[in-house]
């Protein structure tokens, strides 16, 4: 099983938490489609869709909700290990 990509995660996060892929690559610095590759990867190497998009809103599937729980605990779980290696 190939590893998740960190960067990739934390776009979907920006992307749930603001409800847009535009907020989220102006936040992130990048490009609007940027945004959308990254998360259709995500997408793509779970198999699952993460993001439900009605209109301009973006949106948790369930399986979006839940990977939105891993992510949490996934960063916290970096943020330590990057605080105790400095």
């Amino acid at each position: 099983m190939s590893s998740l990509s960190l960067d990739q995660l934390a776009t979907f996060v920006e992307v749930i938490e603001l409800g847009s892929f535009s907020a989220a690559a102006d936040r992130l610095n990048i490009s609007q489609p940027a945004v959308s590759l990254q998360v259709r990867q995500l997408e793509k190497r779970l198999g699952v869709r993460l993001i439900e998009r009605i209109g301009r809103k973006a949106t948790p599937t369930a399986a979006g909700t839940e990977l939105l729980a891993h992510a949490g605990r996934i960063n916290r779980e970096v943020s330590g290990a990057l605080d105790a290696m400095a």
